[in-house]
């Protein structure tokens, strides 16, 4: 690990944020306990990386469980994340440049990461789709930079001591979300192959936890995972969430995902015939 590393790891250890590392190349941390596995201590995560030698040159993430931040996700990869932000800010008579003010980073996939402090941790919570493109963030785990994804890297575009107190559009922005609960409640929710690693790494989220584990297991098994690997892997995910389903509610779920996916591979084989 280099010292520009270390220094910014330090940096965030400073805000009082609790930092885990990631294998080279990817979002989560493969140990029992995935992104849990976070310090606030340099000298703590050091003595980690010893006994996790193949997470030196890993990549660097913020348990938000832990940590005093609140971050605004901008999705630029498909999606306009920026557009909904600037109508949404304009629409409280807010100017959208104040987003530079506070700490920002350039994601790997193109969007961006706009980070504030929050002290509040009795609303702990991923807000997916708060509105197209932007998601807000103060659970779970978040890849900061520097970080690096299939060669694009995570860059600071400013500096992180202008991180600023969390604002009043950042609430609203939660508002928003759940004024429309109920709407959003009756749609089926769909994920992006990211999402649902992120799911793997980070496990379901409170309000989506029977959407997600369907979503992931369906999509396992797409792949043609043996069915009982694809239970595994989503047992794994649900051990890392912060409200785990029962297992007899996941296993419930999974016998309804496979019986789906055995009837449409039925039907494809009449099809075919």
């Amino acid at each position: 690990m280099n010292d520009s590393t270390v220094k910014a790891i330090k940096a965030y250890m400073g805000l009082g944020a609790f930092v885990y590392m990631a294998l080279p190349n990817t979002k989560y941390n493969a140990e029992e306990g995935g992104y849990k596995n976070s310090f606030n201590h340099w000298e703590e995560l050091a003595e980690w990386l010893e006994e996790h030698p193949e997470y030196k040159g890993g990549n660097v993430g913020i348990d938000l469980d832990r940590s005093p931040l609140v971050v605004v996700d901008v999705d630029q990869h498909g999606k306009d994340g920026l557009h909904s932000l600037k109508v949404f800010l304009n629409s409280r008579g807010v100017d959208p440049a104040t987003i530079s003010e506070t700490y920002l980073e350039k994601t790997a996939g193109g969007g961006w990461h706009v980070f504030y402090k929050c002290e509040d941790k009795e609303t702990k919570q991923r807000l997916i789709s708060a509105m197209d493109g932007l998601d807000l963030l103060n659970s779970g785990g978040v890849i900061v930079a520097p970080s690096v994804i299939d060669g694009n890297e995570y860059k600071a575009t400013t500096g992180l001591a202008n991180i600023q107190d969390k604002p009043q559009w950042v609430d609203e922005l939660d508002q928003d979300k759940t004024n429309n609960k109920e709407q959003n409640s009756q749609r089926h929710t769909r994920y992006s192959v990211e999402e649902r690693w992120g799911m793997i790494a980070n496990g379901f989220e409170k309000g989506q936890r029977n959407d997600q584990a369907t979503s992931l297991i369906g999509w396992l098994l797409s792949y043609q995972l043996h069915p009982r690997r694809a239970l595994e892997i989503a047992e794994v995910a649900n051990d890392r969430s912060l409200e785990p389903l029962r297992y007899q509610e996941l296993e419930k779920v999974y016998t309804s995902v496979l019986k789906r996916e055995i009837a449409k591979a039925k039907r494809r084989e009449a099809n075919d015939g």
